[in-house]
């Protein structure tokens, strides 16, 4: 049996598990965490070839705990490494076999973060997420409970392949990035926006690609929230300062933006603010503070051009905010 775990495939183990108790106790002692805490599906540049990465260090990967299975295109067939073992089956589709591996491991086990990111180059990525949803998500009886997804992506409709087939009520934090090529391009949320998952939420993260101007007032409820937009207004900022005194649970509500409609009208509407150093005459810095219910806890509202124009709120520690000097808390 110890030579057969050594040589053979990584996903034909967990079958293995599924014959009888005292052969899946076997496994586990010589795997010893059953565990499996991510899992990378990264596509191979300028090829449809790409590997399965499962890992159960945690938070990130590690290359010490990390198990990566290569699935190539072969002839009429597919190539299937593992460790330093390869395998040719014939007559297989190399992006059936790969799935078919990460459906028994889905089944066999717990499975928390998934991150499933693209190559810039020539890579069908619609297809594969088409797959995915198709053989692994799809015919599932109960959604897969995952804790964290991160996808590499624009486009909508890709990011609905995956996410309605995950469990809203362990789905707790989604990040969304893009490409070089895709950057600044709008990612609709539409559709997304109709489903439970994001009620749930404790971080929502969206990098490069810009979501429409009107999820501002939308996403408020969720504790850490990053996102970018083509444009802001006073109305949607004051309403988001109101709304967070209402979350106890809130942390931080970042903007990036590139037009703001009536900046003076804010900045008049908000109060009084501080203004930082830039060392630059064409950059600023403004920040202004706001009493929240815990006598230890303040709001601060960051405005800066530093790093391109963002907004930020953020909750703060009285002594945090008071360490650089005085300041006047609203």
């Amino acid at each position: 049996m110890n030579v057969y775990l050594k040589k053979y495939l990584f996903a034909a183990s967990q079958s293995l598990r599924k014959v009888c108790r005292d052969i899946r106790n076997f496994i586990d002692d010589q795997h010893p965490n059953p565990k499996i805490d991510n899992i990378l599906i990264e596509c191979q540049k300028n090829t449809g070839d790409y590997r399965i990465l499962y890992d159960n260090y945690g938070i990130g990967l590690n290359p010490k705990t990390w198990t990566s299975v290569f699935y190539e295109k072969y002839k009429n067939g597919c190539l299937v490494r593992y460790k330093d073992e390869e395998i040719i089956l014939e007559n297989e589709d190399y992006l059936n076999r790969s799935m078919e591996d990460l459906e028994m491991i889905a089944k066999t086990r717990l499975v928390e973060p998934i991150k499933i990111p693209k190559s810039k180059e020539e890579v069908d990525f619609f297809f594969i997420l088409d797959t995915l949803k198709k053989n692994v998500l799809e015919p599932r009886t109960h959604r897969l409970k995952v804790h964290r997804l991160m996808i590499q992506t624009a486009d909508q409709k890709e990011l609905m392949k995956v996410l309605p087939f995950l469990d809203p009520e362990f789905l707790k934090e989604m990040y969304i990035f893009t490409a070089s090529d895709d950057y600044n391009k709008v990612l609709e949320m539409d559709e997304i926006l109709k489903l439970d998952h994001l009620n749930n939420f404790e971080k929502f993260q969206i990098r490069e690609c810009i979501i429409p101007d009107n999820c501002v007032t939308r996403l408020v409820h969720i504790p850490y929230c990053h996102i970018q937009v083509k444009s802001v207004n006073s109305n949607d900022l004051l309403f988001l300062k109101d709304a967070i005194f209402r979350f106890p649970t809130f942390q931080e509500f970042e903007i990036k933006f590139q037009k703001f409609l009536d900046f003076n009208e804010y900045f008049e509407a908000n109060g009084i603010w501080k203004t930082g150093t830039t060392f630059s005459p064409e950059k600023f810095l403004k920040s202004s503070y706001f009493q929240m219910e815990d006598p230890d806890s303040i709001l601060m509202i960051r405005y800066s051009t530093l790093h391109g124009n963002q907004i930020s709120f953020e909750k703060k520690t009285l002594r945090w905010v008071t360490s650089g000097g005085p300041i006047v808390i609203q």
